[in-house]
């Protein structure tokens, strides 16, 4: 969250080789073909939609070349879904440690300072100063409590739009005799807001659920959305309290006999999320839950860290829905190339963005709730 120098931004950038094998995924594998991995480049066409040219609009923005907020230089800075898959391949091949999304986030603080913002995420501000959450939704939903020993922390869309997840997670929970609560007052963890530049009203948020955790006393925290839990891990001070996706403590509780799903025996494709694979590197934990409910895991062509964006992150499904709904047609198709219309994943956003383009998604904590 803390503002970068000028000076930190341009050597970062000056590390790029514009050798642009960031827009490619990995060819070496069984099938070695050449498939596309940035989402932003292949839709829009022109290079400054992919990381290099991205890279020199930031550098000419900073050093005074750009001065005004166009249509198009908003487009370039907020038409990306900071998937990071760019960063992801960078460093694989060169080996520099180039935070692209970092960067990219960097960006758009500085365009939101000069008021460069779009309107779509300016009401998403609004409606997160007058309600709490990122979908100005006013109603307040309840939800069970057991104890203190661990908190699971909702999020803005299981809580009002993909519901099924936290209804699901809090099933598993009562099966497992977890003593778990949920905060009473919980706020939007403050991704929205960060990845769209606005921080200084991310900042408030974070303060105010701080506070709320501090007062119960947890050891850990679980989070079936990969973008809360990125924003904790990497925006709030340590809370002396364990942090963890829902697939990593589901688990826990299997392999402490708390928690004992029954078998599926079926195989589905799964979807890595960008959240949870490439920006926290959880490749494994989510393929393990699906298989200690009997779920065989059908591997998608871009899959872990060559996984194809579901197309909804960054602020793009708000911002630029078209977009978002192009990429999400793209991974629906890999998704049918194995001839399935279901596929599985660990993220609300990616249900909700890939199921608005056609195959019916299952959250893991949908599937494990089933057996129980």
């Amino acid at each position: 969250m803390e503002k970068m120098s000028e000076d930190v931004v341009l050597r970062a950038i000056s590390h790029c080789f514009k050798c642009k094998l960031c827009a490619i995924a990995d060819f070496h594998g069984s099938d070695e073909k050449w498939l596309a991995l940035c989402p932003s480049g292949s839709y829009y066409g022109f290079n400054s939609f992919y990381s290099p040219g991205r890279f020199e609009v930031f550098r000419e923005i900073l050093s005074g070349e750009i001065d005004c907020g166009t249509e198009m230089l908003v487009k370039v800075a907020f038409g990306c879904q900071l998937c990071g898959a760019c960063y992801e391949r960078c460093k694989e091949v060169s080996k520099v440690e180039l935070d692209n999304a970092e960067l990219f986030e960097e960006l758009r603080s500085v365009l939101a300072e000069r008021g460069w913002l779009l309107d779509a995420h300016v009401r998403i501000r609004e409606d997160v100063e007058r309600t709490g959450n990122a979908y100005g939704a006013s109603e307040k939903l309840e939800y069970p409590s057991s104890g203190d020993e661990v908190i699971y922390f909702v999020g803005c869309t299981a809580r009002h739009r993909e519901r099924e997840i936290s209804e699901a997670m809090v099933r598993v929970l009562n099966a497992s005799g977890a003593r778990f609560t949920v905060l009473g007052d919980e706020w939007c963890c403050g991704s929205p807001l960060l990845r769209t530049g606005q921080r200084d009203v991310a900042s408030r948020l974070i303060a105010h659920n701080v506070e709320e955790i501090r007062g119960i006393g947890a050891e850990k925290m679980v989070f079936t959305c990969p973008g809360c839990l990125k924003t904790f891990k990497e925006s709030y001070s340590d809370l002396g309290v364990e942090l963890l996706h829902a697939s990593e403590y589901i688990n826990s509780l299997v392999s402490e006999g708390r928690l004992q799903p029954g078998k599926l025996k079926i195989a589905l494709p799964y979807h890595d999320p960008c959240h949870l694979g490439r920006h926290l590197g959880i490749y494994d934990a989510p393929r393990e839950t699906l298989e200690l409910i009997g779920v065989e895991v059908v591997e998608l062509s871009r899959n872990r860290g060559n996984a194809w964006c579901c197309g909804s992150g960054g602020g793009v499904k708000s911002g630029f829905p078209e977009f978002a709904t192009w990429t999400a047609d793209e991974r629906v198709g890999e998704i049918r190339e194995t001839g399935s219309d279901i596929v599985v994943s660990a993220c609300p956003f990616c249900k909700r963005n890939l199921e608005d383009s056609g195959v019916k998604v299952f959250d893991l904590a949908e599937l494990v709730s089933q057996t129980l």
